[in-house]
């Protein structure tokens, strides 16, 4: 951490643990500075939840040593450095990070990483669901900046050496949700999933009039929307979309985001510190926006026009930044390759797309 005055650490339990499914964490403070870092320890063989994927879907525990192959990779990029120091984007340093895969045997896996810490005493705090207008706005401001400079054709794509290392060490066709991520015939399940799961929203939906056969109708579509919503694991499809591609963080749900207010008085001023990069990889900016907007935004700032003032929003500041760092010459151009209604439709397929995951809802 660069800190030459450190005589022991301590780690508190309660608040300052974290036990989560695949991952356990805890925040470290150093002693006698007081300064703070966060410690992240995967060791599969040691997860219940690894142990349920050993059972029923062993797949997934390979998907998930890689992740935390890309976590690492994507950190100490020469990419990730360059897009923090000219978008001001701020994303948890990564001061240490011990890999120990094993593909052929991946319950023996083990990581750990030495975080940044995004902690409250420096005015850090999260949402379980963000409910102020400008909060959000925040987040996708910074998402519009990440997405404009790694845009195909951007200023970044230049350094060649820089590229190559980034396209090698991420994933080909990143998101969380995206289909080969997840069980190859989960798209079969959503009508009776829905069935299953419909009594969560009864008071809210049962009047609607596709309150019986919304499972099936999402089901017969959701197949296709796995494909467009996720084109670049798509042969075909990722040369169609290949002037769309751009870096994505994936799983921009409300855990992996932080805000911090201002400290100069003014409380519009809000900072973003992003998380959790286990999942990022080329994807379409719209996708992004719409898992944020779907895992992290409360309903009530989406309704009476809000989801679509927050689109515009995220595209008027993408239109921005993608002159900025150099994928367009002017804002004109880059609503004329990117327009509107293609970012609409494409957002519209990555909110169908998301319900394929109706059965852990």
């Amino acid at each position: 951490m660069g800190i030459s005055n450190v005589e022991s650490y301590s780690c508190a339990n309660g608040e300052n643990a974290h036990l989560g499914l695949m991952s356990n964490g805890a925040r470290i403070q150093l002693h006698p500075g007081g300064e703070t870092a966060f410690y992240k320890h995967i060791d599969l063989k040691q997860l219940d939840h690894a142990w349920e994927k050993l059972q029923h879907a062993p797949h997934k525990l390979i998907r998930d040593t890689k992740s935390y192959l890309v976590e690492a990779s994507f950190r100490s990029s020469a990419g990730c450095k360059e897009m923090v120091e000219r978008t001001g984007v701020v994303i948890s340093k990564c001061y240490d990070a011990q890999l120990s895969p094993d593909f052929d045997n991946p319950m023996e896996s083990k990581f750990a990483f030495l975080l940044e810490d995004f902690a409250p005493s420096d005015g850090w705090y999260q949402r379980w669901l963000v409910q102020d207008g400008e909060e959000c706005k925040a987040v996708l401001s910074s998402m519009a900046k990440i997405h404009a400079f790694f845009w195909e054709g951007s200023s970044f794509w230049k350094n060649e050496d820089a590229a190559k290392e980034f396209e090698g060490g991420v994933w080909k066709s990143g998101s969380y949700v995206q289909p080969e991520a997840q069980n190859v015939d989960q798209w079969k399940k959503v009508a009776t999933e829905w069935k299953k799961k419909r009594t969560k929203v009864e008071r809210q939906l049962s009047s609607k009039d596709y309150w019986d056969n919304l499972g099936e109708r999402l089901q017969s579509i959701a197949e296709e929307c796995g494909r467009l919503a996720h084109p670049f694991a798509d042969k075909v499809l990722s040369k169609s979309h290949r002037k769309y591609r751009t870096f994505t963080h994936g799983d921009a749900k409300s855990a992996n985001i932080f805000f911090r207010r201002s400290k100069d008085g003014d409380d519009k001023k809000i900072q973003i510190g992003l998380i959790d990069f286990q999942w990022a990889g080329f994807g379409l900016a719209a996708t992004d926006v719409a898992h944020f907007i779907t895992a992290a935004v409360d309903a009530d700032l989406l309704v009476d026009g809000g989801e679509d003032f927050l689109l515009k929003y995220y595209y008027d500041e993408l239109s921005r930044y993608l002159v900025e760092y150099g994928a367009f010459g002017t804002v004109e151009e880059a609503r004329k390759s990117f327009g509107y209604d293609i970012f609409q439709e494409q957002y519209e397929i990555a909110v169908l797309d998301i319900c394929r995951l109706g059965e852990y809802m």
